[in-house]
């Protein structure tokens, strides 16, 4: 034994040398990433991601650093910066949501810093870095006064932050800070101003009002940054006349020199502490106007759209008037309407004067112009307020629709079938042979493909701007701005898709007239985005409630009922009155959770409507608002009649397609705050199931998709957000026989619910359920949390069956054991690294794969992709070996006719012995 051991002792201790040695070169080959994450190959092949701020309001160009950019303000409560040659996004800054982000002033430091204030009351002051975005330092600002901070102003001068509060009627009182620390300067001067109102204007360092009776009206100005009081006072009809209203509105874009505009009419500028009417006048009563430095001397700045939709663009010199021709341009193409110049820059280079100017519009679009009017870059910023999503089919191409044409034709002899098949043919080998080379490397065409992948999305924008997006590459195909749409509770149906060759497809959009309130309806060929049917069409009536008619015409076309505020029912087409049958239409007053349900008939000259049922939610003491409604998506198909057990029974499905879920929200007596969902059938009135959440406040996330529910709500008592899931059961007998449909009148029974709610361990901003066209696949639940990350959670874990301690029965049956805590793992993420920001909404849309569904997240950021709840069961792998496949199909082949030759000839011989 003792020779054993001398022998492997010198061994063993040589191998950890060794080891040793090794461990420089391990720790050295981790430190190089092989992986960058999972699935690398998948990234940005079925999903995209486009990024925004938001409409411009404030800017500033940064002239000091050498990359030029441009720092932003939005009324998104983004800050910004942009690069100046092509527009696109250098980094970003999300503030807080609502007011306490509100940005109300931007400064770029000759230091490469951005000064901003933002809130009401407290104020946070924060300085970030120009190159990168991050924060500097901060500090915040609380006024005793909460009733006057509304009316506050700020702007730096000398390395001071001042701040400006006014008094109307008696004094205004300025309060000096430093920028960086904050400290002020130990009181805060008070300037007499009894002349001072609502209606006083600020253009730093003045503060400028109308003061006294029509026709006998001053203007009065006050530096409110001297240390001495130095008052300005002239009356108004040195400037506009005796008739003048005393509208006073400031220059835009950062004017360098102080000044206003009097009635729409007349500029006025400040100068040396006096009122210097500008010697250029007024192009149009809505130009917006700045006045700019440039290597010349100050250039007032013009630009404004007419009521023909012509742009134009003047520069005059602020001093003498002259105008300067190299900056003017005036065009119908551009198509800007209501421009407002935000910032602008001149210089000179190669003795020629180049001006940069960034406009907005009413379509909340920045555009970055050039002298000349040349457009060097458009960011279409309404697509961050993005409030309604349709996904249209695309049309077959030319050939397909000719084949689908050919089947059509029932009608005529054999000879012609004949005829016409063999004309298909011919065409499709003249297509194969003579298809043009040169168009193969461009952009795909707009025709559907096999699986249906590729559709278009039409986007409905809170400034009444309508895009056609490609939902494979996220590219905008066409753009139409309604500037008479109000989008609040728009709606939009497909009444024809492009299924229906020679037909094109049709899509309307039902809102409100901006001005009247009225009803306005838009007709649009969602592929090339051009009116079709009734364009658009203004309602002399307000309306309630509008829906499509199940049946359509001999056209294809689903006709559009509209009940209005008079319960009097519209159609287009009116030809389509008769086959209004068994329709039934309800009406949710939002403010009251008053619920009112209307049974439609045509009477042999019109469609009428009559009151069939009201609801109010919330019970008789009323006080509850309607938060969120869920009903079920149009022509969603059920997965299965029943669910079979782990006994071998079956639960049928209480598959209602008229149940409708409301969730209200209202005070209560005890518990502060109550959270009631109901779930009421839409034909009759009844409700069918009703559940109450105290000490609760309502989310407006639901989600409905055959007989299950769900909904968010945030518990007050354990300070988290929970989501409730529902599902209702017909039992283990069916009420109607199979293959009938269900009934919402001939009801005998009362569903039987199964109802739970979990923790979330998160934030949820949306929520929606993925569709799929047969709905056989799984259905899963889609989150989108404040994080930014979209989580797809499958509906097992939300099911309100799962039990606490399962039987054998249930382990069988496929039940996950109850745990209160609803699990987020990061590979649920399908957004994976793609932070989306503020996701307001999740719509989805079936796709020609039944495996697969097509998911857009709309917010400040959009972001696409498909999922596949159960797997992509239907649809080869993308690393699928067809090399391998092929040889083995070959070599299969030829052992089979090996085989069979062989064969034959050994029974030959076999014959002759």
């Amino acid at each position: 034994m003792g020779v054993l051991s001398f022998y492997l002792k010198p061994n063993f201790l040589g191998l950890l040398k060794i080891l040793n040695s090794m461990n420089w070169f391990i720790v050295f080959f981790s430190l190089i990433n092989l992986s960058l994450c999972l699935y690398e190959d998948q990234i940005g092949k079925f999903d995209w991601r486009q990024t925004y701020v938001g409409r411009i309001k404030l800017a500033q160009f940064d002239t000091s650093s050498t990359a030029k950019r441009l720092i932003v303000a939005t009324e998104e409560n983004v800050l910004a910066a942009l690069n100046l040659k092509t527009g696109s996004l250098v980094w970003r800054q999300v503030l807080e949501t609502a007011s306490a982000g509100n940005i109300q002033m931007l400064y770029l430091t000759p230091s490469d810093q951005a000064v901003t204030v933002s809130g009401v009351n407290p104020y946070l002051v924060r300085g970030w870095d120009v190159a990168t975005g991050v924060l500097a330092w901060e500090w915040s600002l609380t006024l005793q006064d909460d009733e006057r901070a509304d009316f506050s102003e700020w702007w730096v001068s000398q390395n001071r932050l001042m701040h400006m509060l006014p008094a109307f009627g008696s004094h205004l009182e300025v309060t000096w800070y430093n920028v960086v620390t904050g400290e002020n300067s130990g009181h805060t001067s008070k300037l007499p101003a009894t002349w001072s109102n609502e209606g006083c204007v600020f253009t730093a360092p003045y503060y400028t009002c109308v003061s006294g009776s029509r026709g006998n009206q001053l203007l009065i100005s006050l530096d409110v940054s001297s240390n001495a009081v130095q008052l300005i006072s002239k009356p108004m009809s040195n400037f506009v006349g005796m008739e003048s209203e005393g509208n006073l509105r400031p220059l835009d874009g950062n004017s360098i020199t102080p000044g206003f505009i009097i009635d729409d009419k007349k500029i006025v500028l400040i100068k040396n502490n006096e009122f210097h009417p500008s010697p250029v006048s007024l192009s149009d009563p809505s130009a917006s106007v700045t006045v700019v430095d440039s290597p010349t001397g100050p250039i007032v700045l013009q630009t404004w759209s007419d009521v023909a939709g012509t742009f134009s663009l003047t520069a005059h010199s602020a001093s003498s008037g002259i105008e300067v021709p190299d900056i003017d341009y005036s065009s119908r193409s551009n198509g800007l309407p209501e421009p407002e110049i935000v910032a602008s820059m001149c210089t000179r280079a190669r003795d020629q004067l180049v001006c940069r100017i960034l406009v907005t519009t009413a379509d909340d679009a920045g555009h970055l112009l050039q002298q000349g009017g040349k457009v060097l870059w458009t960011r279409e910023e309404a697509l961050a307020n993005v409030v309604a999503v349709e996904f249209v089919d695309l049309p077959v191409s030319d050939l397909d629709a000719a084949i689908e044409s050919e089947f059509d034709q029932k009608e005529g002899s054999i000879w012609g079938a004949f005829t016409r098949r063999l004309q298909t043919q011919i065409q499709q080998l003249h297509t194969l042979l003579f298809e043009d080379t040169s168009s193969r490397g461009g952009p795909e065409p707009l025709v559907r493909d096999y699986f249906n992948l590729h559709k278009m999305i039409v986007l409905v924008t809170d400034s009444g701007k309508i895009f056609g997006m490609d939902n494979l590459s996220g590219e905008l195909l066409w753009r139409r701005y309604e500037p008479s749409l109000d989008t609040e509770n728009v709606l939009i149906f497909t009444r024809r898709s492009a299924r229906h060759p020679p037909l094109t497809a049709y899509l309307t959009i039902i809102g409100k007239h901006e001005e009247t309130g009225n009803g306005l309806v838009i007709s649009l060929d969602p592929i090339r985005g051009t009116p079709v049917g009734e364009g658009t069409l203004h309602l002399d009536v307000q309306l309630l409630q509008a829906a499509l008619l199940h049946r359509a015409d001999n056209e294809k076309l689903h006709a559009l009922i509209l009940l209005d505020k008079d319960e009097s029912v519209q159609i287009l087409p009116l030809s389509s009155a008769p086959l209004v049958e068994n329709m039934y239409m309800y009406v949710a007053e939002k403010n009251t959770a008053k619920v009112q349900g209307y049974a439609l008939k045509y009477d042999g000259k019109s469609v009428v409507a009559q009151k069939t049922w009201s609801v109010l939610l919330g019970g008789p003491s009323g006080g509850h608002r309607i938060v969120a409604v869920a009903d079920k998506p149009g022509g969603e198909r059920g997965h299965s009649a029943g669910r079979v057990l782990g006994d071998r029974s079956v639960l049928y499905k209480y598959d209602n397609p008229n149940l409708i879920l409301f969730i209200t929200e209202g005070p209560d007596a005890v518990h502060k705050a109550l959270v009631l969902a109901t779930c009421v059938d839409g034909v009759s009135g009844a409700p069918v199931l009703a559940q109450a959440h105290r000490r609760a406040r309502a989310l407006p996330l639901a989600v409905h998709s055959e007989h299950f529910m769900a909904y968010v709500y945030y518990n007050d008592k354990q300070r988290r957000a929970e989501i409730a899931t529902l599902e209702l059961y017909e039992g283990k007998q069916r009420w109607t026989a199979a293959g009938a449909a269900f009934s919402s009148l001939a009801g005998a029974r009362a569903a039987a619910a199964d109802r739970q709610a979990y923790i979330l361990p998160a934030a949820p901003a949306a929520a929606a359920a993925t569709r799929t066209e047969r709905s056989l696949t799984d259905k899963h639940v889609l989150l989108a949390l404040s994080t930014g990350a979209i989580i797809e959670l499958p509906w097992a874990y939300l099911e309100p069956r799962r039990p606490v301690t399962p039987t054998p029965e249930q382990r069988e049956e496929g039940l996950i054991p109850y745990a209160p805590e609803l699990p987020l793992p990061s590979e649920a993420v399908i957004n994976y690294n793609q932070t989306v920001l503020k996701v307001r909404a999740i719509y989805t849309a079936p796709a020609g794969l039944e495996s697969t569904s097509l998911v857009l997240a709309t917010g400040l950021d959009l972001f696409y992709t498909r999922v596949a709840p159960s797997k992509t069961f239907d649809l080869l792998k993308d690393d699928f070996d067809y090399s391998l496949i092929s040889i083995v199909l070959a070599a299969l082949v030829v052992a089979t006719y090996s085989t069979k030759y062989f064969a034959s000839r050994k029974l030959l011989k076999m014959a002759w012995k």
